[in-house]
């Protein structure tokens, strides 16, 4: 009898452990996995200017009994979808030389590239004056502004990284004036950098103002000359001014076209408020043999046959209806 009852004692003691540690087990495991039917919002909003990639973190933190997919997918997708970045380094917190300019582009101005030769190139640089991140060519086609483009290319490459019609470069509206030069903020394709004001105006390449019997009137007759630049000359010297003193750039090279030799010349600085200059689309008859390779030197004299002018607007002007100068 007092074997069977010592028995039944440890037996009950036996299960008594079990029991004890079956509630430890089940009480530590409560305290590592936090409840999922809790419904209260959380105490505190995220700030408004977490990062995708911190947001998705904590997504993953919080839901951890989700599905592996609910944390993977925007990310990826993102990341393959993408527009390429840009070339030029990214915006910092140092900052940047000169001051704020009075005067410059809104944000979203459409700009072009002027008084740049057709065989030369404007810099894009990293901040005013700074290093030179791209390059900015002008490719004019003679008569055809649909036809002409603006060639992005990456300074270090040496390589063409976009092709843009001539008024493809967009202002950011930002504007630094320096001691000696003024300079804008411009994304052009893949690009965002600074560029000397110098070089940039608001234009519209498909508006051309025909200036024939402005130059017939100024010089008595149609003028004629020996090569094709020296009747430029003669043209660009009716528009240019002293004071300022004009730029004189040729933009496209002396070209045959439908039995006529062309020629582009910009003409920068007027003494003007809101007229910057023109782009000059100068047209001739050529008196004997010509070769389209070498029209500057044969084919000669030249007698003008007229002459297209484009307005080229100060940047903080920029153009109206009909593409003029506001």
């Amino acid at each position: 009898m007092t074997n069977r009852f010592v028995a039944a004692m440890a037996f009950a003691a036996l299960v008594i452990s079990v029991l004890s540690l079956f509630v430890a087990l089940s009480a530590t495991t409560d305290e590592l996995t936090p409840p999922t039917g809790d419904p209260s919002p959380p105490t505190t909003t995220p700030p408004s200017d977490e990062t995708a990639a911190a947001a998705a973190a904590a997504t993953t933190t919080t839901t951890t009994s989700s599905p592996p997919v609910v944390a993977q997918p925007t990310i990826l997708t993102t990341a393959t979808t993408a527009p390429p970045p840009t070339i030029s380094v990214p915006p910092t917190s140092a900052p940047l030389p000169g001051t704020p300019a009075e005067f410059g582009p809104a944000a979203g101005a459409p700009l072009g590239v002027i008084g740049v030769s057709h065989d030369d190139f404007l810099n894009v640089r990293d901040v005013p004056n700074g290093s030179v991140v791209a390059t900015l060519s002008l490719r004019i086609a003679h008569g055809d502004p649909a036809n002409s483009k603006l060639q992005v290319g990456d300074a270090a490459a040496e390589a063409t990284v976009a092709t843009l019609s001539l008024d493809g470069i967009t202002a950011t509206g930002r504007t630094r004036d320096l001691a000696t030069s003024t300079w804008h903020e411009i994304q052009a394709g893949p690009v965002i950098g600074w560029a000397s004001s110098n070089y940039l105006a608001p234009l519209s390449p498909n508006v051309r103002l025909d200036v024939t019997d402005q130059i017939l009137s100024a010089v008595g007759s149609a003028p004629t000359a020996a090569t094709l630049t020296e009747l430029a000359n003669v043209v660009t010297a009716e528009f240019a001014s002293d004071e300022p003193a004009s730029r004189i750039r040729v933009t496209a090279p002396p070209r045959a076209i439908d039995g006529l030799a062309e020629i582009t010349v910009d003409v920068i600085g007027l003494p003007n408020d809101s007229v910057r200059g023109y782009r000059l689309l100068i047209s001739a008859d050529p008196a004997g043999d010509w070769r389209a390779e070498n029209l500057d030197t044969a084919g000669g004299p030249f007698t003008l046959r007229n002459v297209m002018a484009t307005p080229l607007c100060y940047s903080h002007r920029g153009t109206g209806d009909g593409g003029l100068c506001n």
